[in-house]
């Protein structure tokens, strides 16, 4: 009969203490006693390496080959269920109880599966407390160090290691029980080619060296991690305790269960990961949550300051003093109640100057006046619940010349002078200064002592066209620093606050103006009144067109000239008072087309009946700007008075000419009658003498021609206008020919002549005659002036109106006493002639061509000079 408990004893100790052991060797004992043999072993068989391994009996502990045909013993296996479990070794033939073996077989074999699935079950009862160790872990470090030791006691190793890749090479992480000598493993090594696989794997008798831990290796387990933490798992030489265990090596059932726990290690890792991410994403929300609550309070605070923006903005608008509206200003920018900055210093711009003007600077002068100052800010701020009735009544009390405004009162700050101040000033813009800013300068701005701190900002007055000044805030003693909620808020005062103040002093300009112009329409009044009765009672005749031409004012002197009332000549043209005015009227319309004056003189003009001379004088009529012409002043004065006496006086200064010409001319023609006469007596003397006589004949002949060409000149100097007869002609060819009759002359005195002419056909329209004989005077007078080699130079040049001629010998220069005389009657600075020869020139230039003629002398000589029309034609 079989012993069950005896079996299971035997298995049980096997598995625990190993072999040989006692209840083993009753187990044999049993078995030789129910075979009936001398000598028998039990053996376990282990298929991996397909041997029996002797566990009791003769020869326990060795190893016997299934297949081993020399083997000289009888094997008996133990199968159950086709699978082999051991097998019973006898040295001696024996009746072979096959009932006994195969019920001996199957007990064995379940008593040997239920130990060794127990032992398993243990290891996965182990195994499932590694979910503590996950849960106690904190970090990722802790828990892949806790996870290398856990798995070192339930799969005993020589060594057990975390290992990651590290570009081509690897190094170790976390290692149980000893730390490596060395962490970096080699990439190119056999053991990183043979045991970093991407599949878990057993490597049986690998007989490696692993320099790492110093050991020879029998047997790796290599088990990949895969996912957010990638790497190895990596067991090394397994151990084997007291107990039996089926494979000394890694078995399949290791290798799941490792593989089993990497995946929960994963997990744990991916738990811890995300329970990180987690925290720190609460952590992010509680910091979120932190600068939210921040950010409403400041949205708070800005939504405070917007209002007191739009409180600010409202006040100085209710005010249309201009001093009124800066107080509001600065205590809307200063005060606890309101915006709170420490300090405003007030600049406003002169336009004049391109300067800065400072005005008023408010705030605590010193560290005494800050608590004082603050403590009575809020204090009156609780007093008003409207903050707009707060500044108002502020502003009543508030001292703009306090000891800062002391400081800066009416001083010129030029701003191109500073960088900080020019920005806001020009570019209208908000400049914030900061200690960083001031750091990175290579000159201190001058604001910067002046103010006294290192933060600072300008704040521009911006009005509709331009800026009117600068608002420069600081924190001096709360030190509490500018940000950029504020500058947006001080941006929103830039614009209105410069449109307040611009406002307030608009209205009162147009208050002050107002006043003026209430003054200044009654003194309109006043001078209109004045100006019509000036104008009515003036001594000239003033008519006044449209630009149409029309009438549109008759003063009462024109009504009496021209013999109609105003209402008759009003909206009428000037022609309608006759054909004599149309050229009046012309003249008019020709001023507005030159919009330039032009005056007459001497004009007749017919008026009923009688021969009236008047001045008449075109003027432009502009408006108040003289941008847009209106019309047409022409003023008519009287002077037929004038012109009657001015006759009456020409008259009496020619027949007084006249007289002094008769005296000049007895003068003149006494000597060379007084020659004749001498000459007659010597000839009626000598008459037989054919020499004397042909001598005196010749000097007599003479001194007759010589007394007609001065009773000549005196008759042309002295008679009437002379009929001219204009023609056309070309001026450069009169001169040349007058050039020739004189050209023996200027060669006999080798004179060099130069001719010099801007165009080679200049035509003029004049009597060609009376031209000539004063180009033959003039040219004659400067051959007698010039000295022997020396120079004549005839320049004509044709200007917009008129034609030049000058002609220009070297010479002693004409002195001033002698220039004002040359174009008188008689005088002369020759020993012979009668002195008529310039003024007969004059006389055909200015009152036969209405040109001018004049003398212009130089250092090296003397120029005379006539100016023709280029169109003349005889009235």
């Amino acid at each position: 009969m079989i012993e069950y408990s005896l079996i299971y004893e035997a298995v049980n100790k096997l598995f625990e203490k190993g072999y040989p052991n006692e209840s083993l060797e009753k187990l044999v004992d049993s078995l030789k006693k129910h075979l009936k043999v001398n000598e028998l072993s039990l053996a376990i068989f282990e298929e991996r390496k397909n041997i029996f391994r002797i566990v009791a009996g003769i020869n326990a502990g060795e190893k016997i080959k299934a297949n081993d045909e020399n083997f000289n013993k009888q094997i008996i296996p133990l199968e159950f269920e086709g699978r082999k479990i051991g097998a019973i070794i006898v040295g001696e033939n024996f009746e072979k109880d096959q009932i006994f073996i195969n019920e001996f077989s199957k007990f064995f074999a379940l008593v040997y599966d239920l130990f060794l699935i127990n032992r398993r079950k243990e290891k996965l009862e182990k195994i499932l407390q590694l979910t503590d160790i996950f849960e106690k872990s904190d970090s990722l470090g802790e828990l892949k160090k806790n996870f290398v030791g856990e798995l070192f006691k339930y799969i005993p190793s020589e060594f057990v290691f975390l290992a990651k890749k590290a570009g081509e090479d690897y190094f170790i992480e976390y290692s149980y029980p000893v730390e490596p000598s060395e962490s970096l493993i080699p990439g190119f090594s056999d053991f990183s080619i043979h045991v970093f696989k991407s599949e878990p794997q057993i490597l049986r008798s690998a007989n490696i060296d692993f320099k790492n831990f110093k050991v020879k290796i029998k047997s790796i387990m290599s088990v990949p991690l895969n996912g957010i933490e990638d790497g190895w798992l990596i067991f090394i030489n397994k151990l084997h305790g007291e107990g039996y265990i089926p494979e000394k090596s890694y078995e399949d059932f290791d290798l799941e269960l490792v593989v089993a726990s990497v995946k929960r290690f994963q997990l744990a890792i991916s738990r811890l990961v995300y329970y990180k991410k987690l925290q720190n994403e609460i952590d992010k929300l509680n910091e979120l949550k932190k600068e939210h609550e921040r950010l409403i309070e400041e949205q708070k605070e800005q939504l405070r300051k917007m209002s007191i923006v739009h409180y600010i903005s409202q006040a100085m608008r209710s005010s249309s003093d201009p001093k009124n509206v800066l107080k509001i200003l600065l205590i809307g920018l200063t005060s606890g109640r309101t915006l709170g900055f420490n300090r405003a210093l007030l600049l406003l711009k002169d336009f004049e100057k391109n300067s800065l003007i400072g005005k008023a600077w408010i705030g605590p002068a010193n560290e005494e006046e800050v608590e004082t100052i603050w403590k009575k800010a809020n204090q009156r701020a609780m007093r008003y619940a409207d903050v707009v009735q707060y500044l108002r009544e502020e502003s009543l009390g508030l001292d703009l010349d306090g000891e800062l405004t002391k400081q800066i009162k009416d001083k010129i700050i030029p701003y191109g002078a500073s960088r900080f101040l020019e920005r806001a000033v020009l570019r209208r813009k908000i400049v914030h200064v900061n200690k960083k800013i001031l750091d990175g300068l290579e000159e201190v701005d001058f604001l910067v002592p002046l103010l006294g701190v290192d933060e600072f900002v300008i704040v521009p007055l911006i009005g509709k066209n331009d800026t009117i000044g600068v608002v420069i805030l600081d924190n001096k003693f709360s030190k509490h620093e500018i940000d950029s909620v504020d500058i947006e808020i001080l941006r929103l005062i830039s614009d209105s606050a410069g449109l307040a103040i611009e406002n307030s002093i608009n209205y009162q300009e147009l208050k002050e103006k107002t006043l003026n112009l209430e003054k200044q329409k009654n003194l309109v009044e006043y001078l209109k009144e004045f100006s019509d009765l000036i104008l009515q009672n003036l001594s000239a005749a003033v008519v006044v067109l449209g630009k149409d031409g029309k009438i549109t004012e008759w003063n009462e002197r024109a009504e009496y000239y021209f013999g109609r009332t105003k209402e008759q000549m009003l909206e009428k043209k000037l022609a309608y008072l006759g054909g004599e005015f149309e050229d009046i009227e012309s003249m008019a319309l020709e001023v507005l087309k030159l919009k330039e004056e032009i005056k007459l003189s001497n004009y007749l003009i017919p008026v009923m009946g009688q021969e009236k001379y008047f001045d008449v004088s075109f003027s432009p009529l502009w408006d108040s700007e003289r941008i847009i012409l209106k019309g047409v002043i022409v003023t008519f004065e009287d002077v037929s008075e004038r012109v009657i006496l001015e006759k009456e006086r020409k008259k009496q200064e020619k027949l007084a000419a006249l007289g002094e010409m008769a005296a000049r001319v007895v003068h003149e023609l006494r000597n060379p009658i007084s020659v004749l006469g001498g000459f007659v007596k010597r000839l009626e003397k000598y008459a037989n003498d054919e020499n004397k006589r042909s001598k005196y004949l010749k000097i007599i002949s003479d001194e007759i021609v010589r007394l007609e060409s001065i009773v000549s000149e005196i008759l042309e100097f002295s008679r009437d206008k002379k009929i001219i007869e204009f023609s056309e002609f070309n001026l450069n060819e009169l001169i040349s020919e007058v050039y020739i009759l004189h050209e023996d002359r200027i060669k006999e005195k080798n004179i060099l002549f130069e001719f010099k002419t801007d165009q080679e056909n200049i035509e003029i329209y004049a009597d060609k005659s009376r031209i000539k004989q004063v180009l033959i005077n003039l040219i004659q007078n400067a051959i007698d002036e010039t000295p022997i080699g020396g120079k004549i130079i005839i320049e004509v040049k044709k200007l917009l109106k008129t034609v030049r001629v000058k002609i220009w010998n070297e010479g002693k220069p004409i002195s001033r006493d002698i220039l004002e005389k040359l174009f008188t009657p008689f005088f002369t600075t020759k020993v012979h002639g009668t002195g008529l020869g310039l003024p007969i020139c004059k006389k055909i230039i200015e009152d036969e061509h209405n040109g001018k003629i004049w003398v212009e002398p130089d250092e090296n000589g003397n120029g005379f000079i006539f100016e023709l029309p280029l169109e003349n034609k005889e009235d």
